[in-house]
């Protein structure tokens, strides 16, 4: 099997960086709740990052997903299919990157919001 194009592992390092990034707000929540801190920002804070994480990314991501799946079978089958999908996974997320990465802006900026509540 060839080797992974860049855009593929790109596509799953901010998907793993949204989910990473959630559990880490969700740790920031769980401490100001028992510090008596939390209140309705932190629990809306929270809810926010997860419907980032498990539902605005992944939906951007699931057109790229269906490609990636095609390009994993044509990468046995046809590899110079596989080349195109390829190119097309990259060209696509290149247009939904900025919003991604807009996304991930927001969570660190509920991270950083929950940690300025802890101290």
């Amino acid at each position: 099997m060839p080797e992974q194009p860049p855009a593929i592992t790109r596509l799953d390092s901010l998907l793993g960086a949204a989910t990473i990034a959630h559990e880490a707000i969700f740790e920031l929540h769980r401490r100001l709740l028992a510090r008596e801190r939390g209140g309705n920002k932190s629990e809306e804070s929270v809810a926010e990052s997860a419907q980032i994480a498990t539902v605005r990314l992944p939906a951007l991501a699931a057109p790229l997903r269906r490609l990636v799946i095609r390009w994993h079978e044509e990468s046995v089958l046809d590899p110079h299919a596989a080349a195109s999908t390829a190119q097309e996974i990259a060209a696509r997320l290149a247009t939904v990157e900025p919003e991604m990465q807009s996304l991930l802006a927001r969570q660190s900026e509920i991270a950083e919001r929950l940690r300025a509540l802890l101290a």
